[in-house]
């Protein structure tokens, strides 16, 4: 039995089941056949380092692929949880109802009201990210969930978010109206890219 011939076809099968998404099988054969090859005693002989080192690095290209294809596969196909509600998008009248509430709180000159609005604008573009398909379980979840380039408006929500974290975590925290006014301009520049405003 020759080393450099079973270990192509080891390397072989696996790519193919890398391809293919069996990874289990294909893992066990090539164990398998490594196994037979190990047993037998002359196994060594007349095996040049040539071809010991093309084997190995055959062997680092395969597995190279297989990870690239995996994550090419995993960011392809997206895994929906089979308990998740299937999303539906917020009537456009309640969303524009809850806005103009949070703009009116904006409009106060107290500094209670500012929290609030960003507090519930944080509460309804995670309500909207969520109907519309943007999985996680927290609002911080989706938003780690989200590829660059998804949405334009990615940085300055979590600069928001992060905002309405420091209000929520830091009882003494005081918020600028300035501050308060940014948050807000970054929720109604997501709601605007969902084409929810």
């Amino acid at each position: 039995m020759d080393l450099y011939a079973t270990l192509s076809d080891a390397l072989l099968a696996f790519a193919r089941s890398a391809w293919d998404g069996t990874w289990i099988t294909a893992w066990s054969d090539m164990r398998t056949q490594l196994a037979a090859l190990s047993s037998n005693q002359g196994v060594l002989a007349g095996i040049s380092v040539a071809q010991i080192a093309a084997a190995t690095v055959s062997a680092v290209f395969v597995a190279v692929i297989a990870v690239a294809m995996m994550r090419k596969r995993a960011l392809m196909n997206p895994v929906a949880s089979e308990s998740a509600p299937i999303a539906t998008p917020a009537q456009p009248g309640q969303l524009a109802t809850r806005w103009q509430g949070i703009m009116a709180h904006m409009d106060s000159p107290r500094e209670a009201e500012w929290k609030l609005a960003v507090i519930e604008a944080d509460k309804l573009v995670d309500d909207a990210l969520a109907r519309n398909g943007y999985s996680g379980d927290s609002f911080g979840d989706r938003l780690m969930n989200i590829g660059p380039g998804t949405l334009i408006s990615l940085d300055g929500l979590w600069w928001a978010h992060k905002v309405r974290n420091r209000l929520a975590h830091e009882t003494d925290y005081f918020l600028r109206y300035t501050e308060a006014r940014q948050a807000i301009a970054y929720y109604e520049q997501t709601l605007r890219e969902l084409n929810l405003l």
